[in-house]
């Protein structure tokens, strides 16, 4: 709790999730809203620079063409993780989120059409090669080194989809011996008038460590990529 005031671009953790996003988006598209987007490509992972926009409507869109291996990895699995360092570099935000391909002649592709004139312009000779997607529902999370190298993050969610939790969580099976707090670096697990430990999500680097220290890791302290939570 020493860091609670802190700030993150402001918010915190009582920040609404909805807030959280669209503070994230306002610093992405001041950058030209430039993304890494990885998709899935015989089972491996492919990624290039992309440019998202948000249109109108609200909703966040990015564009390719149907003749790019690009398209045919959407088409076969429409799910993408896109990454961007923002400002100064010690602020980077990811988002996993599903895809949905918009029908020509639509509102959003009439309003691409319009605010990407150069795009227009390179394929003139048969713009309806020109395919545009929607981030439809995903969570993602902005992440803030500060300094020490401490930790600070958000995570957030939109379209009806539920964020990540953190990997690990400390249950009640805690006895309260303090090994996880000692151990933490980031300061992110605190006590309470219970008599046990928790960890802060907004502070944790999702390290581990407090659950290699922890006495009765598996129960007090639990790692849900073991858990298979």
């Amino acid at each position: 709790m020493i860091y609670d005031e802190i700030p993150l671009w402001g918010l915190t953790d009582r920040s609404p999730v909805e807030e959280v996003w669209e503070k994230s988006f306002q610093y992405l598209a001041a950058q030209g809203g430039r993304v890494s987007i990885a998709t899935v490509r015989n089972g491996l992972p492919d990624s290039r620079i992309i440019s998202i926009q948000r249109f109108s409507d609200g909703g966040i869109y990015f564009m390719t063409s149907r003749g790019k291996p690009f398209y045919r990895q959407l088409k076969a699995v429409p799910r993408v993780a896109l990454s961007s360092l923002l400002d100064d570099t010690h602020h980077c935000i990811r988002i996993r989120a599903r895809v949905e391909e918009q029908r020509p002649g639509s509102a959003p592709c009439r309003e691409y059409a319009e605010k990407n004139p150069g795009t227009m312009q390179m394929y003139r000779h048969n713009p309806e090669v020109i395919a545009l997607f929607r981030l439809a529902s995903g969570e993602g999370e902005i992440l803030h080194l500060y300094r020490d190298d401490m930790v600070r993050r958000l995570r957030f969610c939109f379209g009806g989809e539920d964020s990540t939790p953190l990997s690990y969580y400390i249950s009640e099976a805690c006895t309260g011996c303090g090994a996880c707090y000692d151990s933490c670096a980031e300061r992110a697990i605190y006590p309470t008038d219970d008599g046990r430990y928790h960890i802060r999500p907004m502070d944790c680097d999702d390290c581990g460590i407090c659950y290699t220290r922890c006495p009765l890791a598996g129960t007090a302290l639990v790692c849900r990529l073991e858990a298979g939570d």
